[in-house]
């Protein structure tokens, strides 16, 4: 088990290092060290000196301050069909079919429940800024929808982390992952292509292009590049002077 941990860890310093285009400015510190950017379907997050990783129906927490020795430290049971996790400050967003769940982060790295947001039965990937948390539901696959279809994007004030509250709703056709970049929210929509959305007023993005020619399941964003998985491979786009993207390379 500490071996899995020891290369899990390795790929994430390898994916901040690796020549794919990015420069210092892609990679985000921690404590004096570099480790990749996760995407919002990732199912592991790392904050300081701990790892968080999340299975079917729990929070599992890894002491990583010896990234050669990893370390089990605590379990937190969540409930049922966790999805996703999502690192941001202090705390940690969480999907699941059923929801998102919000967890601080303790000093001792210990998670704390603070609040979730209940939705239909749907697949939940999710992402946040200091103001709004951007989910995305969808049908169908093992998404557990049943009769309803629920292929939405959902805005949620989270300014009181113990009160989440939807302030908006948006129909999709089947969205999947979502991210943050050039100051506007990028939403997967699987084979049918990659939604631009502005945050002019972050409570209600807008649509501002739809590439219809770019499928998308999930995407990594960094500063001056976007990283986007697909069924048929990865791929890395770059950023022109109008902030429109273009493909630069698949990734071998």
């Amino acid at each position: 088990m500490k071996r899995f941990f020891y290369f899990l860890l390795m790929a994430l310093s390898a994916m901040a290092c690796s020549d794919i285009g990015m420069n210092s400015d892609d990679v985000q510190s921690l404590d004096g060290g570099q480790v990749g950017v996760g995407g919002s379907t990732a199912r592991f997050a790392i904050h300081g000196d701990h790892l968080y990783v999340v299975n079917n129906t729990s929070l599992n927490v890894f002491d990583i301050s010896d990234v050669r020795d990893p370390n089990f430290q605590t379990t937190t049971d969540i409930g049922w069909g966790i999805e996703t996790i999502f690192g941001y400050k202090e705390n940690l967003f969480i999907g699941s079919q059923s929801g998102m769940f919000i967890y601080s982060i303790n000093e001792d790295g210990t998670p704390e429940f603070l609040s979730n947001y209940t939705h239909q039965t749907a697949c939940d990937p999710v992402i946040a800024n200091d103001q709004f948390a951007y989910v995305t539901i969808r049908s169908g696959e093992t998404c557990g929808t049943g009769l309803f279809e629920a292929n939405q994007l959902i805005t949620i004030d989270i300014t009181d982390l113990t009160n989440p509250i939807a302030v908006d709703q948006q129909q999709m056709i089947n969205p999947r992952g979502l991210c943050f970049f050039k100051d506007d929210l990028f939403v997967a929509e699987g084979n049918n292509g990659l939604k631009k959305f502005s945050l002019a007023d972050p409570s209600k993005p807008q649509l501002m292009e739809f590439y219809d020619d770019i499928a998308a399941n999930d995407m990594i964003a960094l500063q001056n590049t976007m990283i986007i998985t697909r069924d048929e491979g990865i791929y890395q786009f770059g950023c022109d002077a109008n902030d429109e993207i273009y493909l630069l390379s698949p990734i071998q």
